[in-house]
């Protein structure tokens, strides 16, 4: 649970080995990353405290200390993995020159770069997919994801609809329809990347938004 550090500070010729415990925060996501590693090597099978502090090289006892039960470890390393995909894309739009048409585009093209584009991705979020419909922690952590990639949506929408000038009845639904027909597509290619190049996703990506533009949706 701890390590071995050298003292940099201590008087005598040779180091005095001290102590230190782990963050309870950095321990914490140890297990969730090491979750993530059993669920992208085992699929449901890696779901389990056996796994995990196997995979983690820690004692069953130490997933109950932090997490409680198992759906709460299954639940934070979820988050993990959705905010790390979203931040991935955020950073890119931040990234990009500061207008709402490149800000835009730089969410388009992000979300069909290796990044997201990773059939080994699609694995880990079926696991999680299936564990949605029986766990109300699961669900609510889905949601919750949901809710902060529509926003960012919603917040790019908005921006570019106010700089061009045109409008949107219902942003949040158009958020909806888009984020619908990203998910539609990146699950097309994961299942069968010879259906289409990520390129080709890029561009019908761009033009829903000129069918927005146009006051075809929402």
């Amino acid at each position: 649970m701890g390590g071995i550090v050298l003292d940099p500070s201590s008087p005598h010729s040779e180091p005095r080995a001290r102590f230190r415990r782990e963050a309870p925060e950095d321990r914490r996501r140890q297990l969730g990353e090491a979750t993530l590693r059993c669920v992208a090597k085992h699929g449901h099978a890696g779901v389990s405290v056996r796994q995990i502090a196997a995979e983690a090289g820690v004692s069953p006892g130490l997933i109950t200390h932090h997490f409680g039960e198992l759906e709460e470890l299954i639940a934070y390393a979820f988050d993990l993995m959705s905010d790390r995909l979203l931040a991935a894309v955020n950073e890119a739009v931040e990234a990009a020159p500061q207008t709402p048409q490149a800000r835009l585009d730089a969410f388009i093209e992000s979300s069909f770069s290796p990044i997201l584009m990773d059939r080994g991705v699609l694995g880990m979020w079926v696991v999680f997919w299936g564990l949605i419909l029986h766990s109300p922690r699961m669900a609510s952590a889905q949601r919750h994801e949901y809710s902060n990639y529509l926003d960012s949506v919603e917040r790019l929408f908005t921006d570019l609809a106010g700089a061009e000038g045109f409008f949107v009845g219902d942003v949040r639904l158009a958020a909806v329809s888009f984020t619908a027909l990203m998910d539609g597509l990146w699950l097309a290619w994961c299942l069968n990347p010879s259906a289409f190049r990520p390129e080709d996703g890029v561009e019908q990506a761009r033009r829903w938004i000129e069918g927005l533009r146009r006051g075809l949706y929402a």
